[in-house]
């Protein structure tokens, strides 16, 4: 195993001037920032990221979760559940619900929260907007607020970390994996500079709760691709609950598949024991630190 190692050390190690001589000889006269990926038409990403181009970038943070990774059925419609929905998803161990409440549903949700009292809910009430500038707005939206709640109640030392133990953070998993990946980390990372400027010491990690909303389409194979990668990148996001979102429950959807998904990818595979599996690539952490200081520049705004 020695000799190999040393057998190898002796290749050449690439860097971005061979990978520019490549490209331009591939592009036949195109510049290299044709190559480049446009996330949310904000933030510019070459195609590939080498160690020496990363400068002054933001560290990512070894954050600290509060549990292994949850599972939970968002309901976007909530007046079309059905009582023997929710008592099938108890039966394969899902009791976290998240409810889409408005004037009209309110009775509906109470309803449900009596019949079913041992479960968790939570109530939410969002406007659709562009995915990914929605998604944005919403982080945004949920760290003013949280940011406004501190500053409103004069919280003493003694039950500062009670209050901070009680705060979670909510957001729609869209479909690009990179994307999504890096702005789960992301969140974390402004997180923690927001309470550095509040000067709050070892508080209690958050709850980063992930919704995937899932294609309504009746087709049960794509069903289970998409919500296999959506929940892949929210558990390397570091998402400490993940809500499968429907509008309605269909035959062909096979419910009891999701219990089998959550379980590979949170016990079987491995990924759910690791902190931070993506931690190190280039590319990943780059993004994240991107993503991070726009969401931090909005905030200072």
């Amino acid at each position: 195993m020695h000799q190999s190692s040393h057998f190898f050390d002796k290749f050449p190690k690439a860097d971005i001037s061979d990978w520019v001589k490549v490209a331009e000889k591939e592009l036949n006269g195109k510049p290299l920032e044709s190559l480049n990926f446009h996330y949310n038409n904000e933030i510019i990403m070459p195609p590939v990221v080498f160690s020496d181009k990363v400068d002054k970038k933001m560290k990512p943070i070894v954050w600290r979760k509060n549990h292994v990774c949850q599972w939970g059925i968002s309901f976007r419609n909530t007046e079309t559940i059905k009582e023997e929905n929710i008592e099938f998803f108890i039966s394969i161990g899902i009791n976290n619900f998240k409810l889409n409440v408005t004037e009209e549903t309110k009775i509906r949700a109470y309803e449900l929260k009596r019949l079913f009292p041992s479960c968790h809910w939570i109530d939410v009430h969002q406007e659709g907007g562009k995915p990914s500038d929605f998604v944005i707005q919403q982080i945004l939206e949920n760290f003013r607020l949280a940011i406004s709640l501190i500053q409103r109640f004069e919280i003493s030392k003694g039950h500062i970390n009670e209050f901070l133990g009680n705060i979670y953070f909510s957001r729609e998993i869209q479909g690009n994996y990179l994307y999504e990946i890096s702005l789960g980390r992301a969140q974390r990372i402004v997180w923690r500079n927001i309470l550095k400027a509040f000067k709050i010491d070892n508080p209690p990690p958050p709850l980063f709760i992930s919704t995937l909303p899932i294609m309504r389409n009746g087709l049960n194979d794509q069903f289970l691709i998409e919500a296999t990668a959506k929940t892949l990148s929210a558990v390397l996001g570091g998402a400490d609950l993940i809500y499968l979102e429907f509008d309605e429950i269909a035959e062909e959807m096979r419910t009891e598949n999701l219990s089998h998904i959550h379980n590979i990818f949170t016990m079987e595979s491995g990924i759910g024991e690791i902190i931070d599996p993506v931690a190190g690539s280039f590319y990943v952490d780059e993004l994240t630190t991107k993503l991070a200081q726009q969401i931090w520049s909005k905030l200072k705004s």
